[in-house]
């Protein structure tokens, strides 16, 4: 059985998308013929954590944890925090506004290029060159972010000449939350000819979207798009049927500034008013991180009675949540280049056959699955009327079927299942190996 070296920074017990996407690869390559070895790092900065997620680490897969070096504990102590817990995207980090704090980003946007992670490579390396020198490699993967991960492989690349898949998850140097960091014209240059450098010399690069692959194939020699999918084995739910006390609008993860939609809360106050049965059977749910300024926003509509949150919780019980849900609420963050995101959520949410009320850009990425998925139509962020339409609908319905969760088809999407692209991924692998 042929082998594949995988570097991949977000490891159980670390939690989230950037996780998952690499271990549910491994959990179902050896189903096609291809045996991991994971290096990945022990005691690092997560945001999040998720014991649970282990479950999916088979015994047959070897994995090695190597030391790191992260400024995160210097970072947040100068921000006034203890500790190198790292926040999710952009939560928390508009609110940074002492000396200190403009500080310790100005430093993090322009001492650590591409990013604060890059002190695991060495590691990542050393290790490497040990299991090199004690048995046979056919393929290595890098993920990112970080991305500085993908100059591992660039640099074993080089020295040994294995075939290198990039794996990229999210846009490098064009990743909506730069233009909050305080970079400088340097700074820019030297991560876009580090980003070129991977790029171009990867032996594939994977991306998750179309878009993504539109945004990189120019330069690449080789690029396939495999999106993050879902896990039959996570979406387990109760087959009886089931109702619910009231009509619950959910958004199940991390919930971000740019992902605050001040139209659909106005909806949400003004079909309130109009509409006293709906008043007193609504309730919004957030589960996962929700930065402040969405909540605040919630909260200047006087929708504080009808709001319930929750913090993080472990992944399998997200998706149960998602299964309990009468509406399940998708918002694709508000920046340049949005038509590109396709977040592996998205999937999650299809499959578990829960209507959805989808914002973001009408002609993106994601509108286009949604659409194939027989879903409702992806909303514009100032559509409020179409909002209000999607949204007293499925009350409506809710009402008409007692109280029922209503369930819709999922029968299209079986093309999606994370073990379904992991078998592209290693029919791809297949290719490079025979080149």
């Amino acid at each position: 059985m042929p082998k594949v070296l995988v570097f991949t920074y977000h490891w159980p017990p670390a939690a989230g998308p950037g996780v998952q996407r690499m271990l549910k690869f491994c959990k179902f390559l050896p189903s096609f013929g291809w045996e991991p070895t994971v290096i990945t790092v022990k005691n690092a900065a997560f945001s999040s954590l998720d014991d649970s997620l282990a479950d999916d680490v088979s015994e047959s897969i070897v994995v090695h944890k190597t030391k790191t070096f992260e400024p995160f504990a210097l970072y947040n102590l100068l921000k006034g925090k203890k500790g190198k817990h790292v926040p999710m995207g952009l939560i928390g980090l508009q609110n940074s506004k002492s000396f200190f704090q403009r500080i310790s980003i100005y430093l993090r946007a322009n001492y650590f290029i591409p990013d604060a992670r890059k002190g695991w490579n060495k590691y990542a390396i050393a290790k490497a060159d040990e299991l090199f020198k004690k048995e046979k490699f056919d393929a290595i993967i890098t993920t990112g972010p970080p991305h500085s991960t993908h100059l591992i492989g660039l640099h074993l690349n080089k020295k040994y000449g294995i075939p290198w898949v990039a794996d990229l998850r999210d846009p490098w140097t064009n990743v909506y939350y730069n233009k909050f960091f305080p970079r400088t014209e340097n700074t820019c240059k030297k991560d876009k000819k580090l980003e070129d450098s991977v790029v171009q010399n990867a032996d594939l690069v994977t991306v998750v979207s179309d878009g993504l692959k539109d945004e990189f194939q120019s330069r690449a020699k080789n690029i396939a798009v495999i999106y993050n999918g879902y896990d039959d084995e996570d979406l387990h739910a109760e087959q009886q049927e089931k109702t619910t006390e009231k009509f619950t609008l959910a958004y199940v993860g991390n919930l971000k500034p740019n992902q605050n939609v001040p139209a659909l809360w106005e909806v949400i106050r003004a079909a309130a008013a109009e509409n006293e049965e709906f008043a007193s059977n609504f309730q919004l749910n957030f589960t996962g991180n929700a930065d402040d300024s969405v909540v605040e926003s919630v909260q200047q509509q006087q929708l504080q009675e009808m709001l319930t949150r929750k913090g993080y919780v472990p992944h399998k019980e997200a998706t149960a949540i998602m299964h309990r849900t009468n509406l399940l609420l998708f918002i694709v963050p508000q920046c340049e280049n949005n038509h590109l995101i396709l977040t592996g959520k998205l999937f999650e949410y299809i499959a578990t056959g829960r209507p959805m009320l989808a914002i973001g850009p009408v002609n993106g990425n994601a509108a286009k699955l949604i659409s194939n998925a027989g879903r409702d139509k992806m909303i514009d962020y100032k559509d409020k009327e179409m909002m209000k339409e999607q949204l007293l609908n499925n009350f409506q319905r809710w009402k008409e079927e007692g109280q029922k969760l209503h369930q819709l088809p999922s029968s299209n999407i079986q093309q999606y299942s994370r073990k379904a692209q992991t078998q592209k991924l290693s029919e791809i692998l297949n290719q490079m190996v025979e080149k």
